[in-house]
């Protein structure tokens, strides 16, 4: 079994930036036409990234801003590994934040905000696991 974690990024964002935070990371990643997949070695989280098309909204509920997404990314993180799911994340999240100037809401499914990287910077809201 596993959950779903949405990542929706600010439009500017390129797929070449995103593999490289993965690569950095030590990920096994794929790119192709249709964007960026592959998995984190430790938690064997799976991830896949696509470029939106056109002018794209935040649907992550409860949250409004001002910015289009370009990307969406899905973290397919196993339940019997939560925890190193959680920690691939955030490191993936703390170095994009790090090493790009773009905005970013995580969230469960688009239902609930994890985290968000706005001007003030990168703010981790919940946790995945207690």
């Amino acid at each position: 079994m596993k959950i779903t974690m949405s990542l929706e990024i600010e439009s500017g964002i390129s797929m070449s930036e995103i593999s490289w935070v993965l690569s950095e990371l030590g990920a096994e990643l794929c790119v192709d036409s249709n964007g960026v997949s592959g998995n984190f070695n430790i938690s064997n989280t799976y991830f896949v990234f696509r470029e939106c098309d056109g002018f794209d909204e935040v649907v992550t509920e409860g949250v409004s801003v001002g910015w289009a997404v370009g990307v969406r990314g899905a973290f397919h993180c196993p339940v019997d590994s939560l925890a190193e799911s959680s920690d691939d994340i955030k490191r993936f999240l703390s170095v994009l934040s790090e090493e790009k100037s773009c905005r970013f809401i995580l969230s469960f499914q688009y239902e609930s905000a994890y985290a968000i990287r706005d001007e003030g910077g990168l703010h981790f809201l919940k946790e995945m696991v207690s």
